[in-house]
C-alpha cells in the first residue's frame, strides 16, 4: 500500500516590529515521551483556578490532597499531589474540575528532557588539580596589540581559543570577546540561572559568582530549596560545565575564565529523571524579575524520531516570561538547538527550537564549519564556537563537580548555549535596558559568517545573511556589545494571524507533494497591522503512514524559501502531526504582503 498523507487544515501566524504569522493546520497526533510514570503511586495535578493560594489550599484539604506549590510566576495555577490509591480516578478527576472556583485541571504526566551532549562517544577529559606541570599549552597567551596587560593567572586560560584565538590553539577566528573585556564589560550585574541538572556552587571557579535568589531546587525531597546542588557523579555534572563556562571566576588560580566572569550565576536542578509540565513551568518562571538569562541546554531526545516540545503550562510559562520577566523587558531564554545530527535529526521536530520565545543556538568548529552533531531549521538564530565533535582536537575548558576538577572537553550544543548566554549577558550590562526581542534584533545585525564558502547561505529581501545550519551567523560579542550601547528599542510586537481551510488532499505516490498558496495581506488596515517581519510560524496538521518520510518548506513572497521540517528517516511514527507548530527566522527584515507558498513533500 503506497505512503499517505492527508492535509486538513492551515493557520499562518506573523511576528513584526510589527510581528506577523503565517499557520497552516494540516492534521497530526503528537507523540510524546509522556506516559513514564515508574512505580510512583503518586498522582500530581496542575489545577488552575480563582481566589489565589488559600483557596487552593482549601481545594486540596476538601479532597484530601497535599498542596505543593504555585506553578512558578503562574499566578492561578498550583500542583496538587495525591498519594491516596483510588478506585475510580477519573470520578475523582471529574468531581476536581468542577469544584467552585476550578478552570482546569491537568493531570501530570512524566516525559524525558534529556541534556545535549553528543549522544555516543562523549569524551569529558577531566584534570584534578589545578597546580599541572606548565607545558607548551600552558603559556600565557601573546599579548594582544590592543592592551598588552590583559593576562590571566588561570592555569587552562591559554587553552581557551574560541575566547582568545592565539598560540598553540589559534583557530584563526573567535567570538571577539577580548575587546569586551579590554573595556571592563564582564558581565556584572546580571543574573544567569542554569536550569539543569544542578550546579555544584561550592566549585572553587563558582563559589564567588554563585546567586541563591537565581537558584531552586525542584527535585527536593523535603520542602522547597534554594540549594542546587547536583548528585554528586559525572552524569550529573552537566549544569555544573554550563554554569562554569558562563561565570568561571577569573585570575583566581584556577580551571579557565567564563565570558561573563563578574556575573551572578545560579541554578535551577530540574534534570534527574522525568520531569512534568508543571516543573518545567516553575523552572522557566522562577524568580522572573531578578533573574535575567534562562539557560537551557536540554530538550527531546535528539534521536531523529522523537517530536516533542513545551507542552501547555510550559508554553505559557515562555509567553509569561517573554512579556512578564525582567520588569517588563522579558526573560532572556537561550536553547540548545540539538545533537541529533549523526542521527539525522532536524530541529523542527523540536518545539523549544520553533518557539518565538527562545533563542535557538547551533555549534561550529575551530575551522567554522557546521559540528558534526549538529541539527538544521530555520529557528535557528546564531551558532557559537565549540568542540567539532566526537574525538575533536581542540578542548573547550569548563569546571565540574568531580573531585573539584577542571573539564578540557565539553562537546555538543550544551556548551554552544552557555557560551551564548554568557556573551548576552556582556550585552545586559551595557544596556540593561533592552527586550527579549531587542537581543535577538542584536543578534541578527551583527552575526557573522564563520565559513562564506559552506553551501546553503543566502542572503534574503532585507540584506539579513541566513542559513539553515548558522542561523544568522557566528556571534560576535565585540560588535554585539558595541551596538548594544545605543540600540533604540524595537517597536511593540504584532501579531497577524491567517487561517485557510483545505479541501482533504492526499499524496499517494514517492516525491509526491502538494503546494498551498496563502495570499496575504498582513492584516492591513487594523491594528496588528504588519509591515517588518520577525517570526513567522505555520501551523500544521498532517495525518501520514510515516512521519519521517515529511518534509515541509515555506516560500515568503520575497523569495525566501525556509526547510520548516526535514525528512527523518528515523522518524516511522504513524502519528503524523497535529496542531504542530513550525518557525522560521529566515524573512526577519521583509516586508510579509504577498503571495506565500508552503509545500508539503
Amino acid at each position: 500500500m503506497p505512503n499517505s498523507y492527508r492535509f486538513q487544515g492551515l493557520k499562518c501566524s506573523m511576528f513584526g516590529a510589527v510581528l506577523l504569522v503565517l499557520g497552516c493546520l494540516l492534521q497530526r497526533n503528537l507523540v510524546t515521551t509522556e506516559g513514564h510514570r515508574g512505580t510512583n503511586r503518586h498522582v500530581f495535578y496542575a489545577v488552575q483556578m480563582d481566589g489565589g493560594t488559600g483557596a487552593a489550599r482549601a481545594l486540596a484539604k476538601q479532597h484530601r490532597l497535599e498542596f505543593i506549590q504555585r506553578v512558578g510566576s503562574l499566578e492561578d495555577v498550583y500542583t496538587l499531589r495525591d498519594s491516596r490509591g483510588r478506585p475510580d480516578r477519573s470520578t475523582f478527576e471529574s468531581r476536581l474540575s468542577t469544584a467552585v472556583g476550578v478552570q482546569q485541571v491537568q493531570r501530570q504526566h512524566a516525559h524525558y528532557r534529556n541534556k545535549r551532549v553528543p549522544l555516543t562517544g562523549l569524551d569529558l577529559r577531566t584534570t584534578h588539580s589545578s597546580q599541572r606541570r606548565e607545558s607548551a599549552s600552558d603559556r600565557q597567551p601573546e599579548e594582544s596589540k590592543s592592551d598588552q596587560s590583559l593576562t590571566f593567572n588561570d592555569p587552562l586560560w591559554p587553552m581557551q581559543w574560541e575566547l582568545f584565538a592565539q598560540g598553540e590553539y589559534n583557530s584563526g577566528f573567535d567570538l571577539n570577546v577580548m575587546p569586551v573585556w579590554i573595556n571592563n564589560i564582564t558581565g556584572d550585574g546580571v543574573v544567569v540561572s542554569i536550569i539543569d541538572d544542578g550546579v555544584d556552587h561550592t566549585n572553587k571557579d563558582l563559589e564567588k559568582n554563585f546567586e541563591a535568589l537565581a537558584s531552586f531546587d525542584l527535585l527536593a525531597s523535603h520542602g522547597l530549596s534554594h540549594d542546587p546542588m547536583p548528585v554528586r557523579d559525572k552524569d550529573n555534572s552537566h549544569g555544573t560545565r554550563c554554569a562554569g563556562e558562563v561565570a568561571m571566576e577569573a585570575n583566581n588560580s584556577y580551571c579557565g575564565v567564563g565570558i561573563a566572569f563578574n556575573a551572578r550565576i545560579g541554578g535551577i536542578r530540574l534534570l534527574y529523571g522525568p520531569v512534568t509540565d508543571a516543573m518545567e513551568a516553575t523552572a522557566l518562571t522562577f524568580n522572573i524579575h531578578f533573574i535575567d538569562i534562562y539557560v537551557c541546554s536540554w530538550g527531546p531526545r535528539d534521536d531523529g524520531a522523537t517530536m516533542d516540545g513545551p507542552h501547555s503550562l510550559t508554553a505559557r510559562a515562555l509567553r509569561l516570561g517573554a512579556h512578564k520577566g525582567r520588569g517588563g523587558k522579558g526573560s532572556i531564554f537561550v536553547w540548545a538547538a540539538g545533537n541529533g545530527g549523526m542521527h539525522r535529526d532536524h530541529c523542527g521536530a523540536d518545539g523549544y527550537v520553533n518557539s518565538i520565545y527562545n533563542i535557538a543556538i547551533g555549534a561550529v568548529s575551530q575551522t567554522g564549519r557546521p559540528a558534526s552533531f549538529g541539527e538544521p531549521c530555520p529557528g535557528v538564530m546564531a551558532v557559537t564556537l565549540t568542540e567539532s565533535g566526537v574525538g575533536g582536537s581542540l578542548p573547550l575548558v569548563t569546571v565540574t563537580n568531580i573531585d573539584d576538577g577542571c573539564v578540557t572537553h565539553f562537546p555538543g550544543t550544551s556548551s554552544a548555549g552557555p557560551i551564548a548566554a554568557g556573551i548576552l549577558a556582556l550585552t545586559l550590562e551595557v544596556n540593561p535596558e533592552l527586550t527579549w526581542r531587542d537581543a535577538q534584533h542584536l543578534i541578527a545585525a551583527t552575526a557573522k559568517i564563520p565559513d562564506p564558502k559552506e553551501t546553503g547561505w543566502t542572503i534574503n529581501a532585507a540584506g539579513y545573511h541566513v542559513h539553515h545550519r548558522y542561523g544568522f551567523g557566528l556571534l560576535d560579542a565585540g560588535l554585539m556589545v558595541q551596538q548594544a550601547v545605543h540600540f533604540n528599542a524595537v517597536a511593540p510586537q504584532r501579531k497577524c494571524m491567517q487561517e485557510c481551510t483545505l479541501h482533504p488532499t492526499r499524496i499517494l505516490s514517492p516525491g509526491g507533494g502538494v503546494s498551498v498558496n496563502i495570499q496575504s495581506d498582513a492584516c492591513l488596515g487594523s491594528t496588528n497591522e504588519i509591515n517588518t517581519l520577525e517570526h513567522v510560524q505555520v501551523r500544521v496538521s498532517i495525518n501520514t503512514v510515516c512521519r519521517g518520510d515529511l518534509s515541509i518548506s515555506l516560500e515568503s513572497p520575497a523569495g525566501t524559501v525556509s526547510l520548516l521540517l526535514d525528512t527523518r528517516p528515523n522518524d516511522a511514527s504513524t502519528a503524523g502531526l497535529k496542531n504542530w507548530t513550525l518557525m522560521t527566522v529566515h524573512c526577519w527584515g521583509e516586508q510579509p504582503r504577498g503571495l506565500w507558498t508552503l509545500q508539503v513533500r
